[in-house]
């Protein structure tokens, strides 16, 4: 967790500040070069590092408003302002970046999300691939972190992360459904989301059949009597990274049951995160998980629609 949210000139503002092990000329390259921010952000303007150029992207203008290579670069892109400086530190430099918006409510999962992209850009400076989707995969937990640390509602971020489609499941032949999320909590916390009763009951559907445990590496179960659940831990720095396998009989229920999976690890983020996320507040993104899965895996939709017009709410 590394960003604030501060008032700015009367408007909400977030500031982050990261220490990157390499020389601020080699960082200042990565963040206003093209070609370079290409690597680690989804897009990037083809702006002339001049002050007050003007640039396009994505149908929106924008304008360099500062600039001291290799410290300083601000610019606007339509109504919000950002800002990068650099200064030396040790062997590295000390980044910051602050970036100037309108609405405050959405603060909570536009921090959590510039904080994946500038995993990217230390990984990039590494040397490393980092993509976007395993950049991602710990947005849930960041953004349940930043809304309890903001005081925020964290429902319009919870309906925000539902849509990525890209942190979602896979099916392969058997079937069988893999999920990946990597937290920011060593192996130990999240373990103890998977097997202690108070913590399990928050985020998993029913009893857990525990066949097999290897404390904090692997559990394997059953539930419900359909198919085997796996589920690893490995260390990934300083976190971790889940693993969960599914294998059942019917492909038919494979969009049913990865919607449910979708929905149940939106509730673990929050357990990791020391947040509680409802059984009715997770369900609601459910029917467009759901539709998302069926039309990615072929699967006829009105098997899960069947069963979701059933549901009753209020069960938690």
């Amino acid at each position: 967790m590394n960003a604030d949210l501060q008032t700015i000139d009367g408007r909400p503002a977030l500031r982050f500040e990261r220490y990157l092990g390499h020389p601020v000329e080699r960082v200042w390259r990565a963040v206003t070069e093209p070609a370079e921010v290409r690597r680690w952000m989804p897009a990037a303007a083809d702006w002339t590092l001049t002050p007050g150029a003007e640039f396009e992207l994505g149908g929106h203008q924008g304008q360099i408003t500062e600039l001291d290579p290799p410290h300083v670069i601000g610019w606007t892109f339509g109504n919000d302002r950002f800002r990068f400086t650099l200064q030396p530190k040790g062997d590295g430099c000390a980044l910051e970046f602050t970036h100037v918006f309108n609405d405050a409510a959405p603060a909570a999962q536009t921090a959590a999300g510039w904080e994946c992209y500038l995993d990217r850009l230390d990984a990039q400076l590494a040397g490393q691939d980092l993509s976007e989707e395993q950049a991602h995969q710990p947005v849930g937990e960041r953004h349940e972190r930043y809304a309890a640390r903001f005081g925020l509602d964290p429902a319009p971020g919870r309906a925000f992360i539902a849509g990525l489609g890209f942190r979602g499941l896979s099916l392969s032949g058997g079937p069988t459904l893999r999920l990946e999320r990597r937290y920011d909590q060593p192996a130990d916390r999240v373990w103890r989301a998977l097997t202690e009763p108070d913590e399990l009951s928050r985020w998993f559907p029913g009893e857990l059949e525990i066949s097999h445990s290897d404390p904090p590496h692997v559990l394997t179960g059953t539930w419900q009597g359909d198919g085997t659940l796996r589920f690893e831990l490995r260390p990934d720095g300083g976190g971790c990274v889940l693993t969960l396998t599914h294998a059942f009989t019917d492909r038919d229920q494979a969009a049913l049951t990865g919607a449910g999976w979708d929905r149940c690890f939106a509730r673990l983020d929050a357990v990791v995160a020391g947040q509680t996320m409802s059984y009715d507040d997770s369900l609601a993104a459910w029917p467009q998980v759901h539709e998302r899965l069926a039309a990615s895996w072929g699967i006829d939709p009105g098997i899960g629609r069947a069963v979701f017009a059933e549901h009753t709410f209020g069960d938690g």
